[in-house]
């Protein structure tokens, strides 16, 4: 990592350093930037000051652990010696980055348990957000994972073709599909293209649908018919370091595209107009200045609020994509949070606006990646209309 660029952002902040704090993993932020492995049982603290040589506080018999991270190592043994380790290092110091989410606004970077905050205040010292920290340094692509992003949504897309295609040769050969069988049908083809999931994907049809989370079971998951509303979700990523997820959401009609109702069209065209707003605000806004998660989530949810469907808009527009499939990156969120984060090149995101109704619910999912000069959506072609199977 290179703290230089680190200590240069606290220094234009008005920052006198960046602390991170970590206690059995809890902390990924922490984690991923200082590439911790294995397992550490014991607290441990790492410092960047603004000025000078950033430093590691680990306790004794883990030394090993954080060998490899290119700070000054200070071992302790009890609790009492380290909080005096903590006050030395951090003298002379006003305002301090943590992971720490002021009002529980933005909750993925409440990472800091509450007794370790009133420590730190307790010495006198001011604590903000490491938000945007997080944002500039941790979860903006490298070349080489958006090498591995772009062969990933190839991936994704052939495998959603697929599954449809298994889905409508099932019922042509009358076999009974669902939406069980189909996700794992999905499952096997990511391990035939060599890609990997941190949950399975997901079949929703009609009510099923209505229900964002839904997962279905061998037990309870509904059969694939002619005449229904289909909902495939998948998202995944290669099978190595770097790694990053490609995540869509496709909708498809177990019929011909005449026999679909209309209100099934009429509904899903204002998802695709609000998505499309999305992304025409984010191609005419950045490259004016700078433009917010929260922004996004706005100009996106306007155009359903004004087709009527606002209370059926249940959740973000958008979220992180890394490693992870939720990253630590900015959402397009500004209802379940507020998302006021800068959007940076190498910055990954879904746009994933949706309806939700008790008897069958509608969603279109992209990925949009923020380059030098603007955006580009990968997940290509875009969804416009609701597949017709036959």
């Amino acid at each position: 990592m290179d703290y230089k660029a680190v200590q240069n952002y606290l220094k234009e902040n008005n920052l006198d350093g960046w602390l991170m704090v970590d206690f059995h993993g809890r902390n990924n932020i922490a984690i991923e930037f200082l590439n911790i492995i294995g397992m550490i049982t014991r607290r441990w603290f790492c410092f960047i000051p603004s000025e000078g040589e950033p430093l590691l506080v680990h306790q004794a018999i883990e030394k090993d652990k954080f060998e490899h991270v290119d700070v000054r190592l200070i071992g302790f043994a009890g609790y009492k010696q380290l909080e005096q380790l903590l006050q030395d290092s951090l003298k002379g110091c006003t305002r301090i980055a943590m992971e720490y989410s002021p009002k529980g606004r933005l909750p993925y970077m409440g990472l800091v348990d509450a007794g370790t905050i009133e420590l730190i205040r307790a010495f006198g010292w001011e604590i903000v957000t490491s938000a945007y920290l997080v944002a500039k340094f941790n979860v903006r692509l490298s070349e080489e994972q958006i090498a591995d992003y772009h062969r990933a949504a190839d991936n994704i897309i052939e495998i959603k073709d697929k599954a449809f295609k298994f889905i409508a040769d099932s019922i042509i050969a009358e076999k009974t599909v669902t939406e069980y069988d189909v996700v794992q049908y999905i499952l096997k083809q990511f391990d035939e293209y060599n890609m990997e999931t941190e949950h399975d994907p997901n079949c929703s049809v009609n009510g099923n649908a209505g229900n964002p989370h839904y997962e279905p079971t061998v037990e309870g998951a509904a059969k694939i018919k002619r005449g229904d509303l289909i909902l495939i979700d998948l998202w995944g990523k290669l099978k190595k370091p770097t790694g990053v997820y490609a995540d869509i959401t496709w909708m498809a009609y177990a019929g011909t595209a005449n026999e679909i109702p209309f209100d099934y069209t009429e509904t899903f065209q204002v998802l695709i107009n609000a998505r499309d707003t999305a992304i025409a605000y984010l191609k005419e806004n950045l490259v004016k200045g700078d433009v917010y998660g929260a922004d996004v989530d706005d100009a996106c949810r306007a155009v359903i609020e004004q087709a009527g469907y606002g209370k059926q808009f249940v959740h973000r527009t958008g979220h992180s994509i890394a490693s992870s499939v939720h990253g630590d990156g900015p959402n397009i969120d500004n209802l379940e949070t507020e998302d006021k984060r800068k959007l940076q090149p190498g910055h990954l995101f879904s746009i994933e606006p949706g309806v939700y109704f008790d008897d069958y619910g509608f969603r279109t999912e992209i990925d949009v990646l923020v380059v030098e000069d603007g955006i580009e959506v990968v997940t290509i072609p875009l969804q416009t209309e609701i597949m017709a199977l036959f």
